[in-house]
């Protein structure tokens, strides 16, 4: 006979899953992934050309370190899913405030 599962047994309950620190950890990369894509326009406030390998750098690692850390709480998709939107999401913002910076030079 097979057994019957209510629909609470079969979903796990988030309470259960919400963990203060991972949650920290998300929340602290993505902002300082979205911090270092906006380099270009501090790097221009302070008279310095805008550089792309050292922002490129710490975006890969915080990306890459993140998804290490949070892999207990998420599906290996949803590790590629994060490494890649964060990749994304300062690549982004990095060639847009690379523009303006470049725009605010000129």
């Amino acid at each position: 006979m097979a057994a019957r599962f209510r629909e609470k047994d079969q979903r796990p309950n988030t309470l259960e899953h919400l963990n203060l620190a991972d949650t920290l950890v998300f929340g602290f990369s993505w902002m300082l992934v979205m911090a270092i894509g906006l380099m270009p326009i501090f790097e221009t406030i302070i008279k310095r050309p805008p550089s792309i390998s050292m922002p490129a750098v710490i975006a890969f690692f915080t990306a890459v370190g993140s998804g290490v850390v949070l892999k207990r709480r998420y599906s290996w998709v949803g590790l590629v899913l994060h490494i890649f939107g964060q990749i994304l999401i300062w690549l982004s913002l990095f060639v847009m405030s690379l523009a303006i910076a470049l725009y605010a030079r000129s």
